[in-house]
């Protein structure tokens, strides 16, 4: 049984030195990445704002759907149509209407309207003493929708031009490190400040409108950095035929 025991114990040990070996080489290959690719490191920071503003809106949908709605099934119905509206609007967005406005409109201009849309929603939201449910979950609902359909076809447009190794190693940086630790480390903050200082929905309403302003900054940086469509087609057909 010890020897058993003993057993487990390397295997464990042995797996979490192997964890903390790809941890590190993970971060040596973002560093390496990021230094040899701007574009991949403002969209990392960009990722990073984006999902500090989708957290904070997430708390004040649930915070404000338990304040309504106190009956758990009936909490549970809403949620459950909530979410089947925003899969469908965002798909009614990605396949209806962005393969239209991609013709005449160039990346970098959609990545400054998301933010400045979200801005503006926060901003109306912050402004509102006692939102509505329905104000609330409007505004998470449209951040939810551009983040399906919008975010998903810009980033896409961020990779194409790039080489193999620069698009391999950027998605599974990004994947790992961007959107993981932008909603674990934006909660974390949330749930410190709410219970040191009580945070409320009006105030949690302005800090998602500060966090949508800083959101726009680094949107702001990394479209200065995205190429033109007929760029990144030159640069796409480039790297193509270095690799024949």
């Amino acid at each position: 049984m010890n020897k058993k025991i003993a057993a487990k114990k390397a295997r464990k040990g042995g797996d979490s030195i192997k964890n903390s070996e790809e941890k590190h080489s993970l971060v040596k290959k973002a560093s390496e990445l990021f230094g040899r690719v701007p574009v991949l490191k403002a969209l990392f920071v960009e990722i990073l704002a984006s999902q500090g503003v989708s957290t904070i809106l997430n708390v004040c949908y649930v915070a404000k759907l338990s304040q309504v709605i106190t009956d758990d099934k009936e909490r549970a119905g809403w949620s459950g149509k909530f979410f089947a509206v925003i899969n469908i609007v965002s798909g009614f967005l990605q396949f209806a209407i962005l393969p239209k406005v991609n013709q005449f409109v160039e990346p970098k201009v959609l990545w400054r309207v998301m933010p400045i849309i979200i801005m503006a929603c926060t901003t109306n939201l912050a402004l509102d003493k006692d939102p509505t449910l329905y104000l609330v979950s409007g505004t998470f609902l449209i951040m939810k929708s551009l983040e399906f359909s919008f975010r998903r076809m810009l980033d896409e447009m961020v990779y194409v031009p790039l080489d193999f190794d620069s698009r391999y190693v950027g998605k599974e940086v990004i994947g790992v490190f961007g959107y993981r630790f932008g909603k674990s480390g934006t909660s974390l903050a949330v749930s410190a400040l709410t219970s040191q200082f009580q945070f409320g929905l009006g105030e949690l309403s302005w800090m998602t409108t500060v966090a949508a302003g800083w959101w726009l900054r680094c949107t702001w940086k990394l479209s200065n950095l995205v190429p033109t469509k007929a760029e990144a087609e030159d640069a796409f057909a480039k790297v193509h035929s270095k690799g024949r």
